[in-house]
């Protein structure tokens, strides 16, 4: 064995003995030299192994942080949810029935109360998706004051009882429909006029929208003032970071988290714009942000308006395994004429869509024996059943909703939850679905695309994100397409859509653009605007299947 080592030693003299010779021959070095090199040598490829394995450690730990961090803001959404969901949805349905003036205004303050608390954890949540780059926002047509009068009554309240005024202003000749998104753009209005009444005592706070028109585009700037405390110069500075108030004391006057401002100006720039301030202290303050947003026709919300008001003859089954959730849900189902089948957990759940003819499932997600997830994944590959699915959870993770739509569900709401909002999902996906012709079940596959780019892993991360740009893009259009009802803009981009889906072994959503191709091409539009409502509903999952891929095309690269 010593033999063995002297060799080796020897060995490694005579080697760097001539390395050192082809790099320096004029120069003698003796054996003590170098075996201080060796020595030198051997710490340093030491210390690089110790250095490497600490770089591992620490990226475990980082990873191991992130999903402890995961795991409790699941758990922190799933387990404030719940109740409030129950407080929320109780009191609306104690507030329907016969009651006194008193007792109303008992239910109002719970229902506000609840309200207030579902902010706070909508903050704390929408902190989270900014931090880890998964806020997005989506492009539909709305009503521009669908979103301003509601505003206006809730806020009223708020502001007569401080005995302050407040308006909401906007030109007649202000345009209906709009192309955007109503649930952030209404977050921040919310954010804004909510501080600004927060911090007014006397005087006014008014929301004024002005629009400058610019072809089928406009540019909507929305501000909004009071003749609040005002903000001092110095601190209109950090205003806009997470946690930022002006100080201590107006946390403890007035309350709040400190994130509702951050997340409006992050928001606002997803939208393509910007938050800026103007405020002066014991004056007051003006928030003001300008969107540009394409107009959308009333004949599109038209077509896709739900027709139905009631759910009889559908069967729906309830898979929830809390006994106040469940009740609340039996108790709306059934002032819309439904057929109800309740299940505790996901394993009931399986069992009745195979022994009964169920048209939706509304499913928890946490439950006892089986989840709601493995239940999505059962009836999917086990019972091959096309069922639609909405999970109807008190978790808004983010990272939840993705492992929904890989269990193939249909739809992601959140508790508490609109009743009407519920009613007009299970109403669509039970008008557009007859249980086999959307592709829910719709596995994506790489194999075209490897033989095409030679097994090239960087040549298919690339190609894989031009098309993730391309479904954003491409859907889009087809919106507008779809506004504007033009039959050719609709032919084109399915065209070219259809073909890159089939790259990516998307065979069925082919198909189904295939068929909308068809339809435009024959103005076919009754079938036509049908199909493509079930092609827009299905694209945060089929964003969700290429994104997944391409993060382990990625991962696979980089270990390879």
């Amino acid at each position: 064995m010593l033999f063995e080592e002297a060799a080796r030693q020897r060995a490694l003299i005579n080697n760097i003995k001539e390395a050192i010779r082809t790099i320096s021959p004029e120069k003698e070095i003796n054996d003590d030299d170098i075996l201080r090199i060796g020595e030198i040598l051997t710490n340093t490829v030491n210390e690089r192994k110790e250095f490497e394995k600490q770089i591992e450690e620490s990226r475990q730990k980082a990873e191991e942080s992130l999903e402890t961090r995961k795991l409790f803001l699941a758990n922190i959404s799933h387990e404030i949810r719940t109740p409030i969901s129950a407080i929320s949805g109780m009191s609306g349905i104690l507030a329907d029935t016969e009651i006194s003036e008193t007792q109303k205004q008992y239910v109002k303050a719970i229902q506000s109360s609840s309200k207030s608390l579902m902010v706070i954890v909508n903050d704390i949540l929408d902190m989270s998706k900014l931090e880890s780059g998964k806020f997005s926002a989506e492009f539909i047509p709305f009503d521009l004051r669908a979103i301003l009068d509601p505003l206006y009554t809730t806020y009223l309240l708020r502001t007569d009882e401080k005995g302050i005024a407040f308006s909401v202003d906007y030109p007649s000749d202000m345009p209906k429909w709009l192309f955007g998104d109503p649930t952030r753009l209404g977050q921040i209005l919310n954010n804004l006029i909510s501080n600004a009444i927060k911090f007014t005592d006397k005087g006014k706070v008014t929301l004024k929208i002005t629009f400058d028109k610019k072809g089928k585009h406009n540019e909507f700037c929305f501000s909004v003032t009071d003749t609040g405390i005002g903000i001092d110069q110095e601190k209109l500075k950090t205003i806009f970071e997470f946690f930022s108030q002006e100080d201590n004391t107006i946390t403890r006057r007035f309350g709040g988290t400190g994130l509702g401002l951050a997340i409006s100006k992050s928001i606002s720039e997803l939208l393509g714009g910007e938050i800026i301030v103007e405020s002066e202290k014991n004056v007051g303050s003006t928030f003001k942000f300008c969107l540009t947003m394409p107009e959308a026709s009333e004949q599109l919300k038209n077509e896709t308006a739900i027709v139905r008001t009631d759910l009889k003859g559908k069967n729906v089954l309830i898979v929830e395994d809390n006994e106040l959730n469940r009740f609340l849900a039996v108790t709306i189902l059934k002032k819309w004429n439904a057929n109800i089948h309740i299940a505790e957990n996901g394993e009931e759940a399986v069992k009745a869509v195979s022994s009964l003819d169920i048209d939706i499932v509304l499913m928890d997600i946490q439950m006892p024996v089986m989840d709601g997830v493995a239940a999505a994944i059962a009836i999917r590959s086990e019972l091959k059943s096309n069922v639609p699915i909405i999970a109807l959870t008190a978790n808004a993770l983010e990272s939840e909703k993705e492992k929904c739509w890989q269990a193939g569900m249909n739809e992601y709401i959140t508790k508490p939850y609109n009743p009407e909002f519920l009613r007009e999902k299970i109403i669509f996906l039970t008008e557009h679905n007859s249980k086999s012709e959307e592709p829910n079940s719709e596995n994506i596959s790489l194999d075209n695309l490897h033989s095409l780019m030679n097994g090239s892993k960087e040549q298919m991360i690339r190609m894989t994100k031009v098309f993730l740009d391309q479904i954003e893009k491409h859907f889009n259009e087809l919106k507008f397409a779809l506004n504007e009802n033009d039959l050719d803009e609709i032919t084109a981009v399915t065209h070219k859509l259809k073909s890159s889906f089939q790259l990516f072994g998307l065979n069925k959503t082919g198909v189904l653009l295939e068929r909308i191709e068809q339809r435009a091409k024959t103005l076919n539009s009754h079938e036509l605007n049908s199909e493509l409502q079930i092609i827009l509903n299905m694209q945060p999952r089929l964003t969700y299947l290429v994104k997944k891929e391409l993060n382990q095309l990625i991962h696979s690269n980089s270990t390879s």
